[in-house]
């Protein structure tokens, strides 16, 4: 396994924000992606999502060789547990988004909506996305829709503040109960707490699969090179820089902001 590119890039200026990161090892290329806490707690002076992150990233570089998928899940919980408080109610515990790719095993294994995408893979197979997400984008998207028919903003480029996130934020603050359930709106997360297996994807590698791209979600395409993928999200930040269309999500670009999320791209020669 060669890296061939590696990038991550925070939305705010200051890099110490940044929720996402890239990790390769003998064994293991990974990408994780720390949630947006908007509980406003911080774990020793740090945001969740970003003490979430560091967390599984720790785990990862102690990866054994030979793992299978249930292990690795089982290690990166274990790690987050031991630095979470076990009374810390679900919603409002630190959770990451990771997939991770096995040189062993020749294998993806995806707990949560960190992507992933080779060459013949149908477009949108490696993207998922959490049904309490889309809800979410969308009713953001009618607040917005509403304001700007009302005439109280322009959805030409935002400003300090989102109009729409306080009432999204009702539910997103919430979402946290679903994580590692099974039922309707349930999905996977590393947040200590056990993840269903039932919720973790194994995707075994085609032979003639040559290169892998794996990317969390603040690309909203998973191009073949790092400059296909800027391309197409520099492209869709002009179209619609709330968020509510093309980019349909929970969270625009502020003023001052890169872009609507964090975001890390890993490219590896298999």
């Amino acid at each position: 396994m060669e890296v061939v590119e590696r990038f991550v890039q925070g939305k705010a200026a200051d890099p110490s924000l940044c929720e996402d990161a890239v990790a390769v090892t003998g064994e293991y290329a990974v990408v994780i992606d720390g949630a947006t806490d908007v509980s406003g707690r911080t774990y020793g002076g740090v945001a969740g999502g970003r003490w979430a992150m560091t967390a599984c990233l720790d785990a990862v570089h102690a990866f054994p060789a030979g793992m299978d998928a249930a292990t690795a899940v089982a290690a990166l919980t274990r790690v987050m547990a031991g630095r979470v408080g076990p009374q810390t109610p679900p919603a409002d515990r630190p959770s990451a988004s990771v997939t991770i790719y096995s040189a062993t095993r020749r294998e993806v294994w995806q707990i949560g909506d960190v992507g992933f995408s080779y060459a013949g893979l149908p477009p949108g197979a490696g993207r998922p996305r959490k049904r309490v997400d889309e809800i979410a984008a969308s009713f953001r998207a009618a607040i917005i829709a509403a304001e700007a028919a009302a005439g109280t903003i322009s959805l030409t480029g935002m400003g300090t503040a989102d109009p729409a996130r306080p009432a999204v934020r009702a539910l997103v603050a919430r979402q946290g109960s679903l994580r590692n359930t099974t039922g309707l709106y349930g999905y996977a997360g590393i947040d200590g707490r056990p993840v269903p297996l039932a919720l973790v994807a194994v995707h075994p590698l085609p032979a003639d699969a040559a290169e892998l791209v794996i990317a969390s979600d603040g690309y909203p395409v998973i191009g073949e090179t790092l400059a296909q993928s800027e391309a197409a999200l520099a492209r869709l930040l002009d179209l619609d820089p709330w968020c509510v269309n093309e980019l349909c999500g929970t969270k625009g670009v502020l003023a001052g902001q890169a872009s609507y999320d964090d975001r890390a791209y890993l490219r590896v020669r298999l």
